[in-house]
């Protein structure tokens, strides 16, 4: 298991912001486009590559993301509501990843076929937006790393509603 830290600041029109490794040695970049309507986000690797792009689709009632990475790999992300709670379903490479935990405060354990790969907590406590992002399974890395920008993204797009 290893770590990654996204450390986001606090007044910001756009993200722009690097990823860390547990020797605070930056790992990703994130760039997020200014747009009035959708949201594009593209992730590269600090060698410069793309890692991944992920795209909010517009006209949607609950919102849902789109997400290319590099290796022609895809993922599709949607917010489900119920009743009481609301969820979120990450389709990665034709797998269902699954959340189990708190998504409204960012604490989850994601799996993968009753295999945990990986969990996501919210720092309590820190001046911006800190997220720690455990990997268990290395395969899943970006997958995760995708995953908890989307649901920031609907927690941010939630807050301004």
């Amino acid at each position: 298991m290893y770590e990654l830290y996204i450390k986001q600041k606090v007044f910001k029109i756009t993200d722009h912001y690097e990823v860390m490794d547990s020797n605070q040695n930056p790992v990703y970049r994130v760039d997020q486009d200014f747009r009035l309507v959708g949201n594009t986000v593209h992730v590269s690797r600090m060698d410069g590559s793309e890692a991944f792009v992920i795209n909010k689709r517009v006209l949607t009632i609950m919102p849902k993301y789109d997400v290319d990475f590099s290796n022609g790999k895809t993922a599709f992300i949607k917010q489900k509501f119920t009743f009481f709670i609301k969820s979120i379903d990450m389709y990665f490479d034709n797998k269902l990843l699954s959340l189990d935990g708190s998504l409204w405060d960012l604490d989850f354990r994601v799996f993968s076929d009753n295999n945990e790969i990986g969990n996501i907590s919210r720092k309590i406590l820190a001046w911006g937006d800190t997220y720690v992002i455990s990997v268990f399974d290395p395969e899943f890395e970006e997958a995760l790393l995708a995953l908890t920008i989307a649901v920031d993204n609907i927690k941010d797009n939630e807050g301004n509603g």
